[in-house]
């Protein structure tokens, strides 16, 4: 891998934590819609983003650890390891085109949801839906390591409070992607490729929550949003053409 990749994916994984940090998501979905091009793999972008993901969530977890509710996450995390697993042995030997059009229906899908149904869809708080969620998660944890979505539909209506939730989802996203790193590691996923590419990743990641800290009292993070939803619907509706 050159220096120039490596600086590339820094840069990325800046923007993407940048916005993770303004808006309270995106970091996967960022990188996923850039980075492919640039080093010809989704499987190397998911694990860059599952590393990261697991790091940055583990100390928030951590920090508000008196506010998770492991017995919800518990039902989630039984779905979504068995779809993480399956999907990554997946990943493994899919091709490139067959990705990239996965990966363009996805991005539709989730701009459509974001950009209409937000807020408009409550599941009930049920062991049962957990795993089903989990599930759902799991499956777009593998592919592109952006399992967030059908999850946080399902914590919202099943924790108490907006600490609570915050919590509690970070929690799951520590467990879950300390999980897939695992199973990519085993899979021969985590190459020495990817390793060099975390020497870029990691500091954009840190630098991107830096900006996105001092940047974020001062920006309009729901029109950011918003164009990150219509980008995302231009990029799937590319990908799928």
């Amino acid at each position: 891998m050159t220096f120039q990749t490596i600086f590339l994916i820094g840069a990325v994984y800046l923007f993407a934590a940048f916005i993770q940090r303004i808006c309270g998501f995106g970091m996967g979905i960022v990188a996923v819609m850039i980075l492919p091009y640039f080093t010809g793999s989704h499987a190397n972008v998911a694990a860059y983003t599952n590393i990261l993901s697991a790091i940055s969530a583990s100390v928030l977890a951590f920090r508000f650890r008196d506010k998770v509710r492991w017995k919800i996450i518990l039902p989630i995390l039984c779905g979504s390891f068995l779809a993480t697993f399956c999907t990554v042995r997946f990943l493994k030997n899919a091709s490139f085109t067959s990705m990239e059009k996965i990966l363009g229906i996805v991005l539709l899908a989730l701009s459509v949801y974001f950009l209409f149904l937000k807020g408009k869809i409550r599941i009930a708080h049920k062991p049962r839906n957990g795993f089903l969620c989990g599930l759902c998660g799991g499956f777009l944890n593998g592919l592109f390591a952006t399992g967030g979505p059908p999850v946080v539909i399902y914590l919202l209506g099943a924790t108490e409070s907006h600490a609570v939730y915050l919590a509690t989802i970070q929690a799951y996203f520590a467990a879950n992607n300390i999980y897939a790193t695992t199973v990519r590691f085993l899979n021969g996923q985590i190459t020495q490729q990817v390793l060099w590419g975390l020497m870029g990743a990691l500091p954009g990641m840190a630098l991107g929550m830096f900006l996105g800290d001092r940047a974020a009292p001062h920006l309009p993070d729901q029109a950011i949003l918003k164009g990150i939803y219509i980008l995302m619907a231009i990029s799937g509706l590319g990908m799928i053409i």
